[in-house]
C-alpha cells in the first residue's frame, strides 16, 4: 500500500508540552534526515535487495494506473486481475492482485480470497 510521507519532519501543534504552551519538545526539532528514509535505495545500490527491481515496477505500475485512473486506481487493478485470471494467465493476475495491494490492500486480500475460494472449487 502506498504511504505517502513529508520529506521533513512536521512540527506539530500536538507536539507542544510542559506548563508552557510555546515550548516545543528538543527531539521534535532535533530531524537531520528524511522521514521518509530511503535505505532501500542504499541497499539497491550495494545489491542486498534482489527484489527491488519487482518493487519499483509494481510501484511504478501503481503510480501510472493511479494517475489514469485517479481514486479507482485499485478497482481497475482488481478488474485487470479477474480478466487475467479468468483468461488463464495466472502470472498475469498475480501481478495486478500485487498491483492492487500497493493501491488498496484489503481490496486486493479480498480478491486472492475470492481467487483461493475459485481455485478450491474447481480442485
Amino acid at each position: 500500500m502506498l504511504h505517502f510521507a513529508p520529506r521533513y519532519g512536521i512540527i506539530s501543534p500536538c507536539l507542544h508540552w510542559g506548563p508552557s504552551r510555546n515550548a516545543v519538545r528538543p527531539r521534535a526539532l532535533r530531524m537531520p534526515r528524511p522521514v521518509n528514509d530511503n535505505d532501500a535505495v542504499t541497499k539497491r545500490r550495494a545489491g542486498t535487495n534482489p527484489g527491488s527491481a519487482q518493487d519499483d515496477a509494481l510501484l511504478e505500475a501503481a503510480l501510472r494506473l493511479f494517475g489514469a485512473h485517479g481514486l479507482s486506481a485499485a478497482q481497475r487493478a482488481s478488474e485487470a486481475a479477474q480478466i487475467a485470471a479468468e483468461g488463464g494467465d495466472n502470472a498475469a493476475a498475480e501481478w495486478w492482485i500485487a498491483v492492487c495491494a500497493m493501491l488498496d490492500g484489503p481490496l486486493a486480500k479480498a480478491l486472492q480470497r475470492r481467487f483461493a475460494a475459485r481455485a478450491s472449487s474447481q480442485a
